[in-house]
Formats: C-alpha cells, structure tokens, sequence
C-alpha cells in the first residue's frame, strides 16, 4: 500500500493552498488516512480542498498495484467542474481508466442503467433526462380522453401525475408504480384507467426515455440479474471516495453497498449527517456514514467562534465546533417581533450590518433566508410575511421552450433591444438541440461554457464564427426578415457535423416538427421557486445594503458575511416550546422526528454567515426564555413597527 508522507502533504499546500498556508493536523489526518473511515466535516471545514490534496498525492503515485482505479464520486456537476478547475489538467490520469471521476448519477447510468436497458429491452436507451422525460409523458397524457384524464388528475391532488406514475425498485422487482403504490393496488387490472396508465408508462419505457429516478431502478434490477458485477467493480478499483455523502439517496446508497465490497476497496465517505436536508434521503441518512470509526474536521475555516458556539447544539449529532479565529467576533441577535411589527425585521437586520461596520468585510453578501414560502392558512407566516415582495415565479419563455418552432416564436416576439436577449434564446436552443439528439461531453449534456470551448479546439473558426451568425441573425429579425431556414440549415448542415454523430429522422423529428402544448394544466403545477426578491436597506446616513431574499435550501454550500434566519410555520413554527428552542439553549437531547427536520434546516441556514448570525422569533416564542438566550451570548432586539413610507422608502430593488 502507498503511504502519504508529509513532503507529499509540503507539495499539495503549495499547489493548493494560498503563499505561507498549511493543513492543520486534523486535516493532515484525513490526507494521509487510506483505511475505510467516514470523514465528518463541519460547515466551511475545506473537505473538499482536504480530498483534493489527497486525491492530487495519489496521483503522482499512479498506476497503483495491480493498474487498479480510484473512483471519485460527487453529487453534482458543479463539484465536478470545482475540482477539474483547481487540477488544471484535463489529460490528468485521475480522469483516465481504470479510474472514475464522476457525479453519482453518471456513474449509474454509464456502467449500470446503460447496459441494463440494452440487455432487459434489446436496443439502446434513448435518454434519461428529468425535463425531457416530463415533456414527452405529456405528450403522450394530452392523447388521453379528457374523462379519463380529469379523473387521473384528481388522483394525483397536489401531485403532478408525471411524478406518480413511474418505474420502481419494489419489492427486489421493476415496478410500475403510482405514487408508493404499485399501480394494480391503486386500479384493477381490468379497469380503463388501469391499462391507459400502464400502456402510457409502457410506451415511454420502450422508447428509452427515463428519469434519474428510474435508472437507479434499472440499476438495482440489474446487479439482482448479474450478482457478480460486485466482485468486477471491487477488483477494478482500490479507493473509492464519496464528497456530500449525507445527500446520497436511499437508493444510490443501496448501489454503492451492492457494487463495492468494502473488505477490497478502501471506502471513504465525506460529509455531515447534520445538512441532510434533501426529500427521500431523511429516512436513511444515519445509514449513510457505515464506517466503524472515523475522523471528524470539526474545525470551521468559514465563521467565528461566536457562531460556533450558538449552533453547536443546534443539529441531530452535536459537534464540538470550533471557530476561524481570524474572523472578528460579533454577538450573535435574536430580532424578537409580533405579527404588527414584522415587517420591521428586515430593515433591523439592515441596520445590525451597517452598524457593525460589515459592508466591507467577508464576501459582502448578506441574505435572509426561511424554510417555508407559502402556507394556505393566510394567518401562518412564511418568508412572505416579512417581504411580500417574495413570491413564485414561473419559468421564463426560453426555459419553458422545448422544440424548434417554439424558439422560432420567442425570437419573432422579443421584440428586444438588447442583442444579448436573442443570443440568450438562440443559445438556448442550440444546446436544446443537441439535447435532443443526445449528444454528449463525456457523459455530460453541454452547456454554453462547455459547447464554445468544445467548439473553440474543434473547429478552425472556433466559436467566433456563431457569434458572428448571432449578430446576422439579430439584426435580420429587427428587419423583419424570417430566420427559421437559416437557423435549422446552421442546426443541421454548420452545427451537427462537429459532433461526428448519425441521427435518425425521428430523433429530428422530435425537435424540429413536434408542436408542444405547453399550455397543459399539469405542466403549471409545477411552478420554480427561485431567487426572486432583493430587499434594499438604507442607512440615515445613506449607506445602501442589498439583502437577498432566499430559501434554505437555495443556500446550501453557500457563504455569507451576515445571515439573518427567519422563523416560519411548516408543522409548527421552529422556535415553539416543544420544537427546537431548547436546542438554541444548547439544551441538547435526542430529537423526534419533526425536530429532527426542524433542526437540519436550522443548522444549515444558520451555518451560512461568517461574521453576524441573527434569527428572527416571535416574542411569544421567546417568552421565558430570553434571560436564558442573553447568558448564552444572545443579544435581543425588538423589530419597531414601520411606517408605510419608511418602509416603501427602504423596498427599492426587485429583481
């Protein structure tokens, strides 16, 4: 076995870390560790920049005994491009057989999901694609009688019927399922309704074209089929390093265990239980981390010791966090308010930056950020209570367009002056194209970074000579000249050609002569919260401060220089008797279930700043408890009643 040594540690500080930095001994730990162990990191403890280092060592220590791999699996594709970035080096063997550098869900489809759907239905997979998916099984529900399909919707409530109606993993069986339901337990086999669902998944299936969700499924069926896939992978690959573990899947984490024998490979998994916060991985994330032991990063590079000490208790499994001496220390506040001075909270927390002089220190971002955004019962509050100006917004035209004639539209109505909205459009549907026909980066579908510089080392005029096209094209619309033909001639004559791909006429088909009703009423169900509001303090003596207004969930990852966290009602309001102010006591016992929820979302908003933590409450909340929260190092500010003007006077920006 290799071993790290501390000059490999000496060379991996100079290429990573900034003139004069060096990894503490806990994480000199973990780059040397090359035993099974979970690595429990803290919020801002620099795992990744910790895996990265070991991950840069072995390389230098490549081919490993017996040419066996190292495989690195991630979450998104944005961790992917993070860590590429800082190798610098895309020919690096780290990217080359026998290793694998990949998200999770590439990983399935490439050596699981591909091969399944080959040897299950004997013909090659089309596409597994959530939005593509979604689109096509709406084409085929708007086939449906109208009787049928009113009734369908009904069935799926608040649901949209794409999301019920799918393939399984139930029961160690491929399952058409409705819901958590297999579908013949919801209908009878004999029924209309039973066989029109059915029919419909069935047709969508043998056209290869699935969800995320249900290659996973075709990859349990297929390790079930082929038990001796295990003992391939275990003999390919000595390491195997998981970032983000906590958001792993029920399921991926069922593949993992089935397809890596951990007596053979070396397994690690990076993460923290406590920010398990995503939907479907809640009831099995205590199994996420298997190892008997591990090593912990508890450690913050990203907030002061004040932060530290007011959420270490507010979590599932309590750290003993310590803070980045280097940051300045700041009370963390408590903006205690009532349902008549709520709207008073925001321009508190505005204020709390000016005065603390943080417009000019950390990143100089400051948001506010709440679990819940809406609530039937117009009394609960939720993140629009403190800014109505926070609201759902729909998809914009050139996300929702989906085939060729559909862009054709957008460009012929823009009726812009700003050249940079049609490019954005015609991007948009040069990438959608290519979607379309399933052509790939390294497993990958292109997005506009990835498609210039592809095009930029594989063709003479690189991509200078679109944008060119782009600029003839705009001003032939402003001239009311119809662009549709040159346009599809560039897609299939100019663009195609550099991918060296054969396309079938239905593949073409699917973009350029499909009218997609994109109208549907199930399509509107689903409505994206995004980042929609800023709010826009002003100090008396002038000084602006920009607040963005977010979700929780929207934050993960992210770093703040003041956060402020806002109470809201979902199963009761957070900060209730018997939910998790006595977690905020440092009060700590084993949670229920509902705290359990409670407490993840509160852990990871809360861990955003680096400098000012502040929290929002009722005051009945509050009551009994405040001297409690001042000895603990609270301080406690009552939010004033604003005044119409004032406060119209501070709501300036909207975007």
């Amino acid at each position: 076995m290799h071993n790290i040594t501390d000059e490999d540690i000496k060379w991996a500080e100079e290429v990573l870390l900034p003139h004069g930095s060096s990894f503490d001994e806990q994480r000199r730990q973990v780059i040397k560790c090359l035993t099974s162990k979970d690595i429990l990191a803290c919020p801002g403890s620099g795992k990744t920049t910790t895996l990265l280092a070991k991950l840069l060592i072995l390389e230098r220590k490549l081919p490993l005994k017996n040419n066996k791999g190292i495989c690195v699996l991630t979450h998104t594709n944005v961790a992917i491009d993070e860590i590429k970035d800082k190798i610098g080096n895309l020919n690096s063997r780290l990217f080359n057989y026998p290793n694998n550098f990949s998200t999770i869900q590439s990983f399935v489809n490439r050596y699981l999901a591909i091969p399944a759907y080959q040897y299950f239905f004997k013909k090659d997979i089309h596409i597994i694609d959530n939005e593509y998916y979604k689109n096509e099984f709406y084409k085929e529900f708007n086939k449906v009688n109208k009787r049928y399909r009113v009734n369908i919707i009904k069935r799926a409530a608040y649901s949209p019927v794409h999301t019920q109606l799918r393939l399984d993993y139930h029961e160690d069986n491929l399952v058409i399922m409705w819901g958590s339901t297999p579908l013949e337990q919801i209908y009878r086999k004999e029924t209309d309704t039973y066989k029109i669902l059915s029919s419909l998944k069935k047709r969508l299936l043998h056209g290869g074209i699935l969800t995320f969700q249900e290659a996973l499924a075709i990859a349990q069926e297929y390790i079930k089929t082929f038990p001796e896939i295990k003992r391939l992978f275990s003999a390919r690959f000595k390491y195997l390093f998981i970032d983000e573990m906590q958001d792993t899947s029920y399921d991926q984490q069922l593949i993992i265990q089935s397809l890596f024998d951990t007596d053979k490979v070396v397994t690690q998994y990076y993460g923290d239980r406590n920010q398990a916060i995503y939907e479907g991985n809640s009831s099995n994330e205590a199994e996420n981390f298997i190892q008997e032991e591990h090593l912990s990063l508890d450690n913050s590079l990203r907030f002061s010791q004040s932060i530290a000490n007011s959420i270490k208790t507010m979590c599932v499994s309590p750290q003993d966090l310590k803070g980045n001496e280097t940051i300045r220390e700041l009370r963390p506040t408590i903006i205690k308010f009532n349902k008549e001075n709520i709207n008073g909270v925001l321009p508190i927390f505005g204020e709390l930056i000016v005065k603390n002089e943080l417009t000019q220190e950390g990143n100089r971002t400051f948001k506010a950020i709440g679990r819940v955004t809406f609530n039937s019962d117009s009394e609960k509050i939720v993140i629009p209570s403190y800014y109505p100006s926070f609201k759902k917004r729909e998809k914009s035209p050139s996300e929702k367009a989906n085939t060729f004639h559909e862009y054709i539209s957008l460009l012929n109505d823009l009726n812009s002056i700003s050249a940079n909205d049609y490019r954005e459009i015609l991007i948009k549907c040069f990438l959608n194209f290519l979607r379309h026909l399933n052509i790939k980066i390294e497993s990958r579908y292109f997005t506009e970074k990835s498609l210039i510089d592809y095009l930029d080392r594989n063709s003479q005029e690189g991509f200078i000579r679109i944008e060119k096209l782009i600029t003839e094209w705009t001003l032939k619309i402003h001239s009311g000249i119809n662009i549709e033909t040159d346009i599809r001639d560039f897609l299939c004559n100019e663009l195609l050609p550099h991918f060296n791909v054969t396309v079938s006429e239905e593949m073409f088909s699917s973009f350029f002569n499909t009218d997609f009703n994109g109208s549907n009423a199930e399509l509107k169900k689903e409505e994206i919260f995004q980042k929609q509001s800023n709010y826009q303090y002003i100090s008396d003596n002038g000084e602006n401060v920009l607040i963005n207004i977010d979700t929780i969930h929207g934050v993960k990852g992210e770093t703040h220089t003041a956060t402020l966290y806002l109470e809201t009602f979902s199963y009761g309001y957070e900060f209730d008797e018997s939910k998790i102010i006595d977690y905020l006591k440092r009060n700590h016992k084993k949670p229920k279930k509902i705290q359990e929820k409670m407490l993840k979302l509160a852990y990871v908003g809360m861990s955003r700043p680096s400098h000012l933590l502040c929290v929002a409450i009722r005051e009945e909340a509050l009551e009994g408890h405040e001297g409690e929260l001042i000895d603990l190092g609270w301080d406690i500010v009552e939010s004033p009643k604003m005044q119409e003007d004032k406060e119209h006077k501070a709501v300036i920006s909207q975007t």
